[in-house]
């Protein structure tokens, strides 16, 4: 059976929140005849929630791992439109350099977190900041170059840097500064949408559709396309200026800047397939991490759904009270 489920598909998360919600209404009744603390029963149902969000997850985790895992790695040179995976260096197309190491790299991620405390005299890390370069950079294998846009993209990373600033003051707070890097020539896989930068035959017909409208509007250029000068434009002459006007077009385009052919395609994010991962690691250990993160998410989202469902119902009294969890 193959499960098409990500966090998109409307279905599993009303299903979810209805079941959830189900169970709380019939614990929030239950009280009142048996007298048990409503809180505890509320406690029970937003675990059932969060059980059925883990198995959500378990069902995202496991396409995408499927995803990856039946997909081919593609050479550059003879790379497909649409969903593909590709491997190669890192290569620079604008240097940028880490926020707090300043590093120059390809790409950057970081993120800001603040200790903070909390019960019985714990401390925490709070992230208080997070972002990336999301400036493209270029993939390049022995048969060619293509651009990355890395908006959007799960990067999977080694820490690359990590910086504990001290507390200013008696009541100042520790900060903890981490960014993730890619470097120039470091190896990289990249799964995502491949698609052209530029769709030229479009932007051709917007253009003639656009100066058609402009020459419509100029009664003397249109007047020049008058050949039987009786002030009217016939379908014979209109033709005569709609050509023209294509050769026109034909002509700027041709002497325009061509685009780079590394530049011409990019492998990004997609709006059916929205998989992108970019990551340091091999496809076997990624798609081992989500093997295990999937069975995981499914396992414990299963077990909590059982055991919190039987303590609703046990406090309903629908079970023996045995089966109730403390709280």
């Amino acid at each position: 059976m193959d499960f098409n489920l990500d966090f998109r598909s409307p279905n599993v998360v009303r299903t979810a929140i209805a079941v959830g919600c189900g169970l709380v209404v019939l614990q929030i009744l239950g009280p009142f005849r048996s007298g048990s603390p409503w809180r505890h029963g509320l406690y029970d149902g937003l675990a059932v929630l969060g059980g059925a969000g883990l198995i959500v997850l378990g069902f995202f985790l496991l396409r995408r791992k499927r995803v990856i895992e039946n997909v081919p790695t593609s050479r550059i040179r003879s790379v497909a439109m649409g969903f593909v995976e590709l491997e190669g260096l890192a290569r620079e197309k604008a240097t940028v350099a880490a926020p707090y190491s300043d590093i120059a790299c390809v790409y950057f991620r970081y993120e800001v977190e603040e200790e903070r405390t909390r019960g019985r005299g714990g401390r925490t890390w709070v992230t208080i900041e997070r972002g990336d370069s999301g400036v493209p950079f270029h993939l390049q294998d022995p048969t060619g170059t293509i651009l990355v846009d890395p908006a959007g993209a799960e990067t999977v990373l080694r820490q690359s840097f990590r910086k504990i600033e001290l507390a200013e003051g008696f009541f100042g707070r520790r900060k903890r500064y981490t960014e993730w890097w890619i470097v120039s020539g470091q190896k990289v896989f990249v799964a995502g949408t491949v698609r052209r930068v530029r769709d030229l035959a479009l932007e051709r017909r917007a253009t003639l559709h656009d100066r058609l409208r402009e020459l419509k509007g100029d009664a003397q250029r249109m007047g020049a396309f008058d050949a039987d000068h009786d002030g009217q434009i016939s379908t014979e002459e209109w033709g005569n200026a709609v050509r023209a006007v294509q050769g026109e077009v034909a002509r700027d385009a041709a002497a325009a800047p061509a685009t780079p052919p590394e530049d011409d395609v990019l492998i990004g994010k997609g709006s059916d397939e929205t998989t992108f991962v970019i990551a340091d690691r091999s496809e076997k250990w990624l798609v081992g991490r989500l093997a295990l993160q999937a069975g995981a998410a499914l396992a414990g989202g299963a077990g909590v759904v059982v055991v919190f469902s039987v303590s609703l119902l046990a406090r309903a009294g629908i079970l023996p009270g045995g089966w109730i969890v403390g709280w």
